[in-house]
């Protein structure tokens, strides 16, 4: 290509940037202090109390006639999600306040536009460093993404046990193309939310003194998240047989 040409576009359709070795590093220790600084404030804000389900239920009174509620808590899942933080309370806190019909798609939303977020975040101030790290494994790395990225990302989402902003950085820090990481993050958080949501409000409910019914719930809520966990599996068994005749 001539010194003229287009600029050079990595698989994920994001042109290379330019930054020097310590530039790298840098951007990647601006994104490390950037999610543990989230995490400091959070925790001098009190945001990983409602962790404990009777100061989360005690939140959501207090907060669910605020006007315009909807899209100040999908600003907030989106922020708090894509700054590494675990947003799990809120889809408890979604379900309890708007229902099932509307808690899970605001959740699926907030959930979409923090996963958006931290895999930009991820990609901006670290993707250099890891791909300097990685030298020519590199290329073979985003070649990967690029043929399996969304199967790969739909399978992580529908497993419960693999934290949901882990799959997110690591995506963007991975070079996985943002479309193939879009679609299989949006897809593969619906079967979860839908199912957090559902049992939300009898959760939080159930802080306040059925704690029998709200551990019943909630052992139901996991099994179905562990069947949905494993209908990746089942369904390269079930199309194994014919792609072995072909």
């Amino acid at each position: 290509m001539s010194a003229s040409g287009p600029p050079e576009r990595t698989t994920s359709g994001v042109p290379p940037t330019q930054s020097s070795g310590p530039q790298r590093w840098i951007k990647l220790g601006l994104l490390v202090a950037v999610i543990a600084g989230a995490a400091v404030g959070a925790q001098r804000l009190g945001f990983f109390d409602l962790h404990d389900p009777k100061r989360l239920a005690a939140t959501i009174r207090s907060v669910r006639d605020v006007r315009g509620i909807e899209p100040l808590f999908v600003l907030a899942y989106g922020l708090i999600a894509s700054v590494g933080l675990p947003a799990f309370p809120l889809t408890l806190a979604g379900g309890a306040i708007f229902g099932l019909t509307l808690g899970s798609a605001l959740s699926w939303l907030g959930a979409l536009l923090g996963a958006s977020g931290a895999y930009l975040l991820a990609r901006a101030l670290g993707g250099d460093a890891i791909r300097g790290l990685l030298g020519k494994a590199a290329a073979r790395l985003e070649a990967l993404g690029e043929r399996h990225g969304f199967t790969t990302i739909l399978r992580l989402r529908l497993i419960p046990v693999v934290p949901f902003n882990v799959v997110s950085l690591a995506s963007g820090l991975a070079g996985v193309p943002f479309r193939s990481f879009l679609a299989g993050t949006a897809l593969g958080i619906i079967p979860g939310t839908v199912i957090y949501t559902y049992f939300a409000d009898r959760l939080v409910a159930g802080a306040s003194g059925a704690g029998h019914a709200a551990f019943m719930r909630a052992t139901l809520a996991a099994a179905l998240l562990l069947a949905v966990s494993l209908i990746p599996a089942l369904v390269r068994r079930l199309d194994r047989p014919s792609s072995e005749k072909q």
